[in-house]
Order: C-alpha cells, then structure tokens, then sequence
C-alpha cells in the first residue's frame, strides 16, 4: 500500500477541499467550478470531535492507496474548506487527479 509514498527528499503536496460532512456516503466528487482549484468530498462522519477530518484522512488514503499517516490535515480542522498535505509520489498524485 505504501508503494506510493514519496521518498523523503520531496516536500508533500498540499490540496484544498470543500467537505460536506454528514452525507449518505463517503466521495470525492470533483473540482468546484472551473478552475479546479478545490475538489470537493463528502463524508458519512458527522463534524464533530474530528470524526469528519478522520473520514477525509481515510478516504483520501484509501483513494490514493497511501497510508493514513501520509496525509495530515493543514489548516481547517474546523471549516468545510481544508488544505491537506499528503506525502505521495507526484507523478502518482498527479496520475490520481486527472480522473476529476
């Protein structure tokens, strides 16, 4: 699962999102608007004690077949808007995010 993680020497990347907590399943939707700025995820876990950041971490490692531990929440842990940074390999991250 790890196969994907960036070495050391590179900086993680960072993603803004737009989370809808509280939604019938876990997803990431797509970018918001045209400029592909934020993508924009929803997740079961209701937003509060942090049970909606742990369903974005989990969701996104998932996705991106990375452990948890290689994603971490940057700015947000209280807002629907969140910049994350995650330790991936670019080219796989990269690969990951034209489907959107």
């Amino acid at each position: 699962m790890s196969n994907n993680v960036s070495n050391k020497s590179t900086p993680p990347l960072t993603l803004r999102l737009r989370v809808t907590p509280h939604a019938s399943a876990n997803a990431i939707v797509g970018w918001l608007g045209d400029t592909r700025e934020e993508l924009s995820l929803k997740v079961t876990a209701v937003a509060e004690g942090g049970k909606a950041n742990a369903a974005v971490i989990q969701l996104l490692a998932r996705e991106l077949k990375i452990p948890k531990s290689a994603v971490s929440i940057q700015r947000g842990e209280t807002s629907r808007h969140k910049l994350v940074a995650i330790d991936i390999d670019h080219e796989v991250f990269n690969t990951w995010l034209e489907q959107f």
